[in-house]
């Protein structure tokens, strides 16, 4: 769960958020594009609850928009954990539309974009397995090509003797 200090220090940031951070884009009276930029995975929970405050200030209570992220929070630990697999270092982006419900007073959010990034390193190794693979077949499908040029030219060869044999 979220602490008193924790809140007490994203609190403290909103305002510098407000000033120079552009994760949040206003779409319509009361909704907004939320974006937490390319973070660690483990990260995701504190720059959300940030990106929120900053965005739903003097719109939303205080309270609300720590209860709905936090609650918005646990469903995305689960997309993020359990469905892709993110490890606590690996880098993700998230984007999301959320809209404030005055009459509900809740927050509600929209189906988030998860974006992972995965290494240079790890891309080009996966891809260079995948060019080995390929050239491997490759070279198969060149020798089962050649092996059928044999049997055809075997073929040829046999079909021009007994022609021989029936013509002479």
């Amino acid at each position: 769960m979220n602490s008193e200090e924790e809140i007490a220090r994203d609190e403290a940031r909103v305002e510098e958020y407000r000033q120079i951070y552009t994760g949040v884009t206003l779409k319509a009276a009361r909704t907004v594009e939320l974006r937490t930029g390319i973070i660690p995975a483990a990260r995701f929970a504190d720059k959300l609850r940030r990106v929120a405050l900053a965005a739903f200030k003097g719109y939303a209570p205080r309270d609300v928009i720590i209860r709905d992220v936090s609650e918005f929070n646990k469903r995305l630990y689960d997309v993020i954990v359990n469905k892709m697999g993110c490890a606590k270092g690996d880098l993700i982006r998230i984007t999301v539309d959320v809209s404030y419900d005055e009459e509900g007073q809740r927050l509600v959010f929209g189906e988030p974009k998860i974006d992972r990034f995965v290494p240079e390193s790890e891309v080009k190794a996966a891809y260079e397995a995948k060019v080995k693979e390929l050239e491997a077949e490759l070279e198969k499908l060149r020798r089962a090509l050649e092996e059928e040029r044999g049997k055809r030219e075997s073929l040829r060869k046999r079909l021009e003797e007994l022609l021989r044999e029936l013509g002479g």
